[in-house]
């Protein structure tokens, strides 16, 4: 066959609910549930010439490995102890620390690499590990003058064993700092907040029965611009728009997929 390339895109809609129960202080249960829709959007790029029949086959091969599609499920849970202490180095600061594991509810797929070898339809996205995945995060905050603060986080999820697939997934590490600066009245007993961040994440390489999943692998910096507002209740809603400022894959990746801009937007009660 000529050479040519898959070209695919996944844009990601991801609903997360997250609940957190103080049942003697400072001490917390913490519980998250992702929810996801992947769709899938693939396509045959040229790069050598190539017949009619000769791309009838390419579309062929195409459909086996990447189709045009849609998927949706729900995610690994998280289950986490959450300990805090307030002002900790200054008065009005906040240190939290969780650890925990993950609950393999997301849906996982056979070796797509096998599949693929033998010429059978395969699916490469999945939405869980299939295992219990240690958690571990950190967060603190520190006020700065009345109505700023600065922050800093971190969170790592270290897969240590394979599913009954053979799937072992990626080791995850992400941390960031951030800045939150009052803008004034939003409103009848609102306040809106300025937010900045820098956010780095490093996505390890899995592996299919011990050997090198192409697809995976990334060290990402970005940044991180939004809004946010509070009423007399206490409740938030935060919009953020974060983009990707720098990107590295692995030098032996053959198809790594790079994170594009991500919208979030978070309510709080």
């Amino acid at each position: 066959m000529p050479l040519h390339r898959h070209e695919v895109t996944v844009d990601i809609a991801r609903i997360q609910f997250q609940l957190e129960y103080t049942f003697e202080e400072p001490w917390a249960i913490r519980w998250r549930l992702p929810i996801e829709q992947k769709s899938r959007t693939s396509a045959i790029g040229s790069i050598d010439p190539a017949t009619p029949e000769q791309i009838e086959q390419m579309e062929r091969n195409l459909q086996i490995h990447h189709p045009s599609q849609t998927l949706m499920g729900f995610g690994d849970m998280e289950m986490l102890l959450s300990w805090h202490n307030h002002d900790m180095g200054k008065e009005g600061s906040l240190f939290s620390a969780a650890a925990g594991t993950t609950i393999p509810l997301g849906r996982t797929e056979e070796n797509p690499y096998l599949a693929g070898d033998s010429g059978e339809e395969h699916e490469h996205i999945q939405f869980g590990s299939g295992t219990f995945d240690p958690i571990i995060e950190m967060f603190y905050s520190l006020p700065i003058g009345e109505e700023s603060s600065i922050s800093a986080y971190a969170q790592g999820r270290f897969p240590g064993s394979r599913n009954d697939e053979g799937f072992r997934g990626s080791q995850s590490v992400q941390g960031g700092i951030g800045a939150i600066t009052s803008l004034g009245d939003f409103g009848p007993g609102e306040q809106s907040f300025g937010v900045l961040g820098l956010l780095y994440q490093d996505l390890g390489r899995a592996t299919w029965d011990g050997l090198i999943d192409v697809n995976t692998g990334y060290q990402a910096l970005s940044a991180s611009i939004g809004i946010s507002w509070k009423d007399e209740e206490y409740r938030n809603r935060t919009l953020t728009l974060i983009l990707p400022l720098s990107l590295e894959t692995p030098y032996s990746s053959e198809g790594t997929y790079e994170p594009g801009p991500v919208l979030s937007f978070g309510i709080g009660f």
